[in-house]
């Protein structure tokens, strides 16, 4: 077409605008009409603990130390002793700092929680079409590209984890705000040739969301490659070189960006004691999880661009020596990689597409410290590089009348692709709305889920299940005693859910050893400890429950139900002097309260002789549980406070129970006949 015919049909500034706007409203009603579904949810899952319990946001002025200096997991573990690894997990302060943030806003509105969500992923759906549409601006319908590459992402099934569940926060801020910086950087003097204005704001605008982006999960560490990345394509596009056509001012951007980084990376090293980046997965040898890696990049690949209803089970199996699918992998991968190096090097932009998702893919095969290493959320970012590709390659291709692509036509392929996402990503919504059914598909689906069994058997004890519970988590170690697969397994917390369980179902025994293997691998666990003095109450090993307690309380001295049960222990070894002393004083903290607690004080209560004390404990105890014991006791104490229908009643029901307390009761039952034999003989 003769330049003059092009400057004929150009359009105007005011065009482009009115276009670009309605582009921004087009947008934001597919994101809103994709996640609507997922606003009905509730707290599942670890947000329970972190947002409801407070374990992943301050709670007090003297939290934001630890805030600064301890990983994800060591933050929470605080409510249980601390995690054992110094250094291991993902550091996220800025996260903690969100979530205290938003509690003060919202509180236990999950509803708003859930708007706030949408919101995150609103701004990053409009940063990756701003992006986009400013590193291409110089290919023809670069507009058009922009748009169904932010809308195909803004509907793709890969968000639906980070958006529609409230824990998946982390990856929602980091993108968000890393997209952000990458708009302001996009702004900066492209070539030496375009004229330069604003810089100083751009550069500290960008260094500033990049910063806090770093602080919210580690995939933002990648963000001084992706700036690179976006200024060596951008440069491309404009006929210059990849690295040398870059203007100095971005590189100048690029080093800020990279010293932001610096400083995050000493600061961790500094403050959490090293480094640890994620561990190998479970085969046998390096080339094993080897393989294992690069099968698990192609499932990212796949569900990119084969996009299904999104599981949260990351059960897969792994590689136990290389066959045809490894060595595929292996060369699919470096197929890959070859043409996306060529591709950059010859300015192709779907070689930035290519680029862009190898880049943001790495955390999810293992590169950065996570507990979840191989978590799907991986794909919330990384996805949009694939889809831009997709677009640019069908667009350059769409030639539907003549040799010209007729604009707006390429709706015709995109428009049933977009609503296809839609009603996948809405439909999958609804899954994260209750907790137990979110856990219980999941098994269903795929019966090798660890976490998911370990989920369902902390909700199913809590609903007063203990036998559904043991079920669960056995069937989790079990899981994880299978070397085929995958998934992500904490021994500390199995083994001692299981010993709850067990202590539950009066299983003493083997709740003691279930809890000494869970101590085994975390030494520090002020809770299993706790749960082990339990148990050794219970057996009447109460010299072991003490020095077990005694463990706890090094951990968590402030801690009142600790207290009061070495008070159990104390008097269980006739130290009532101390153990007395301790247990009246713990059980008048609130939460304190339990039927073992309240029936040892009472007892030690009446051999003191304070029978109206002793008989308001009882009568506490009582509402826990019946005891023929704890009755038989009311009874003795309404006695010597005078009220002898009150005392027959009660030693009445005493004898009607079976719990194994009859010799208590029969002792009763003859101190009180010596002390008034005719009255109970007339009742009789």
């Amino acid at each position: 077409m003769p330049r003059s015919q092009r400057k004929r049909h150009a359009e105007t500034p005011q065009q482009i605008a009115r276009t670009r706007q309605r582009h921004i409203w087009l947008l934001l009603a597919i994101s809103l009409a994709v996640y609507l579904s997922a606003l009905p949810g509730d707290f599942v899952w670890s947000d329970h603990g972190d947002i409801l319990l407070g374990q992943h946001r301050l709670t007090s002025l003297s939290d934001i130390g630890d805030a600064l200096t301890l990983s994800r997991n060591q933050y929470r573990e605080r409510f249980d002793g601390g995690a054992p690894d110094l250094h291991g997990g993902s550091w996220q302060p800025g996260v903690i700092l969100a979530n205290t943030l938003s509690w003060g806003l919202w509180g236990k509105c999950s509803l708003c929680w859930h708007i706030e969500s949408l919101l995150w992923h609103l701004l990053t759906v409009l940063g990756l079409y701003i992006l986009g549409r400013q590193l291409f601006s110089q290919q023809r319908h670069a507009n058009s590209m922009a748009l169904w590459s932010a809308a195909l992402f803004a509907a793709h099934p890969a968000g639906v984890a980070s958006v529609a569940w409230i824990g998946g926060r982390p990856e929602l801020l980091a993108s968000a705000l890393g997209v952000a910086g990458l708009v302001l950087f996009s702004r900066l003097q492209p070539t030496t040739n375009v004229p330069r204005a604003h810089t100083r704001r751009w550069m500290i605008g960008s260094a500033a969301c990049a910063l806090a982006a770093m602080l919210m999960h580690e995939i933002a560490y990648l963000l001084p490659l992706a700036a690179l990345l976006a200024a060596g394509s951008n440069a491309s596009q404009r006929g210059r070189a990849f690295f040398a056509g870059i203007a100095p001012v971005r590189w100048h951007a690029i080093w800020l960006l990279s010293g932001a980084l610096a400083a995050v990376l000493l600061y961790r090293y500094l403050a959490l004691g090293g480094i640890a980046f994620a561990g190998d997965y479970p085969a046998s040898g390096f080339f094993d999880n080897l393989g294992t890696g690069l099968r698990h990049l192609w499932r990212f690949v796949e569900q990119a661009l084969l996009p299904a209803e999104p599981v949260v089970s990351d059960v897969w199996e792994i590689s136990n020596g290389w066959d045809a699918g490894e060595v595929a992998a292996l060369l699919g991968t470096l197929l890959l990689v070859g043409i996306t190096l060529a591709g950059l090097a010859l300015g192709h932009p779907t070689a930035f597409g290519g680029a862009w998702f190898l880049l943001w893919i790495l955390p999810g095969v293992g590169l950065f410290p996570s507990a979840h290493y191989h978590s799907d959320q991986s794909l919330y970012l990384a996805s949009w590089g694939l889809l831009f590709s997709i677009v640019f390659a069908v667009t350059r291709a769409w030639r539907p009348i003549g040799r010209q692509l007729v604009k707006g036509s390429e709706a015709i392929i995109f428009a049933p692709v977009l609503v296809v996402l839609m009603v996948i990503s809405g439909f999958s919504n609804a899954r994260w709305w209750d907790h137990d059914r979110l856990f219980e598909s999941e098994i269903a689906s795929d019966p090798h889920y660890i976490e998911g069994r370990i989920e369902l058997a902390r909700s199913t004890l809590g609903a007063g299940r203990p036998v559904d519970a043991l079920n669960h988590v056995l069937t989790a170690i079990e899981s994880h005693e299978n070397k085929q697969f995958t998934g992500y397994w904490d021994a500390a917390t199995a083994y001692r859910l299981l010993g709850q369980v067990q202590l539950r179902m009066a299983l003493y025994d083997d709740a003691q050893h279930s809890l000494q293997t869970a101590i085994e691998a975390r030494p520090r666990s002020a809770r299993s400890w706790h749960l082990l003095g339990q148990a050794q109450i219970e057996t009447e090993s109460y010299a072991d429950a003490e020095a077990s307690l005694r463990k706890a309380l090094q951990i968590r001295p402030d801690d009142g139900a600790l207290q009061a049960d070495l008070g159990v222990a104390l008097l269980g070894q006739n130290d009532t002097e101390q153990g007395l002393g301790l247990l009246e004083t713990a059980l008048q903290q609130p939460g304190t309260s339990s039927f073992r607690r309240h029936s040892t004080l009472a007892l030690a209560l009446l051999e003191q002789r304070r029978y109206a004390d002793a008989r308001s404990h009882l009568e506490a105890a009582l509402q826990y549980r019946e005891s023929a014991k704890t009755r038989a006791a009311l009874a003795l104490a309404s006695w010597k406070l005078g009220q002898q229908e009150q005392a027959y009643l009660h030693l009445s029901t005493a004898m009607q129970t079976e719990d194994g307390d009859q010799e208590y009761v029969n002792w009763v039952d003859r101190q009180i006949n010596n002390a008034g034999s005719s009255v109970l003989s007339f009742g009789r």
